[in-house]
């Protein structure tokens, strides 16, 4: 985790660099900041300016001194909870350590009690479904690496388990392990909550809170030279085609001779997604049913890219299913491939 820490008094540089040295040595990157001669980098900017910075650059941030100085400070820069960095504060003396911003999506609850143990200090928590022990949607979600589609709903399911009702729980993969006791199998709660990767989910599920598994392999092949406006608009023509949340897109795969290829390094870019590349031998070698060309294999060596780099890729992932054969669309080729997943609890 990229963090910043804080400080404006010599007590809570003494602090900071306590800290430091213990999140460092659990392997998050740190750097502190605080008066002159502490061993940490000078704020030559205003407090609004660090701020700023630290928000659109780090994961964490932790100040050290008065809660008020900390609200003050972040207040301008908000966007989200599923936008916004973990905000942890701590008195200078080290009695408390206090998830203030983005407990559970970004972190700052575990940041809290991790930063606690380091100094002594007594976290506090305050996100109402920790308190109360009950199931908490968003720090689901997170565990398991599934996106929320849609945010505003999240209160939904917490207020459901807060005044003591249910949750319907329906999932496309399977389960492993007990599930908490809010969540009803497979039945309809006081709201529900659906794993998928369908973008447009049937009408009985169209209320549910949709969380979507990271585990869509796309295969991709192209013309020299094709831009990413192009690609992005073949990717999004199959998406919608087989009704696939773009959101589940884990990783885009081809031949290794287009790794440099500007239209799907920019598309993959924008996506958030790795772009990971093979060898024509080893595309040659994977085992399956493919939709084979000549005038491909003459061009790169193999008679299909897309197919076959989504079925290597998502095998090196554990196993998979190739879902979509080649789709060609303006000189962009696409195929589907998605891993054998399960919902472990």
């Amino acid at each position: 985790m990229k963090i910043s820490i804080i400080c404006f008094t010599e007590a809570g540089a003494g602090l900071c660099r306590t800290l430091m040295a213990g999140l460092t040595k659990a392997g998050d990157e740190c750097e502190g900041f605080g008066p002159d001669n502490k061993g940490l980098f000078p704020v030559q900017t205003s407090l609004r300016e660090w701020t700023k910075e630290q928000f659109y650059k780090k994961e964490g941030i932790f100040f050290i001194g008065a809660a008020g100085i900390a609200v003050r400070a972040i207040a301008p820069f908000l966007k989200g909870k599923e936008k916004d960095p973990a905000v942890v504060v701590l008195d200078d003396m080290g009695r408390f350590s206090i998830s203030l911003l983005s407990g559970h999506l970004g972190g700052a609850n575990e940041l809290a009690n991790r930063a606690a143990k380091i100094t002594g200090a007594q976290p506090v928590i305050t996100t109402a479904t920790d308190n109360h022990g009950k199931f908490a949607v968003d720090l689901f979600a997170k565990e398991h690496g599934l996106f929320i589609t849609q945010i505003h709903k999240i209160k939904d399911i917490s207020s459901a388990v807060l005044h003591g009702g249910t949750v319907g729980f329906y999932s496309d993969y399977p389960i492993e392990g007990n599930l908490p006791e809010e969540l009803l199998i497979n039945q309809p709660g006081t709201a529900d909550l659906y794993i998928t990767i369908k973008d447009k989910p049937e009408e009985e599920r169209k209320h549910s809170l949709r969380l979507v598994p990271r585990i869509v392999v796309l295969g991709i092949g192209c013309r020299k030279g094709v831009d990413e406006p192009t690609i992005s608009a073949a990717v999004d023509q199959v998406l919608d085609q087989w009704n696939i949340s773009k959101e589940s897109l884990a990783v885009c795969a081809s031949i290794d001779i287009k790794k440099e290829e500007a239209g799907i390094c920019k598309f993959a870019a924008i996506n958030g997604i790795p772009f990971v590349t093979y060898p024509a031998d080893v595309l040659c070698a994977a085992k399956g049913e493919f939709s084979a060309s000549s005038f491909v294999k003459q061009i790169t060596g193999v008679d299909n890219v897309c197919e076959r780099a989504a079925t290597v890729c998502v095998k090196e992932l554990g196993g998979g299913t190739l879902l979509v054969k080649k789709q060609a669309i303006n000189g962009v080729t696409v195929a589907v491939a998605v891993r054998d997943w399960k919902v472990m609890v």
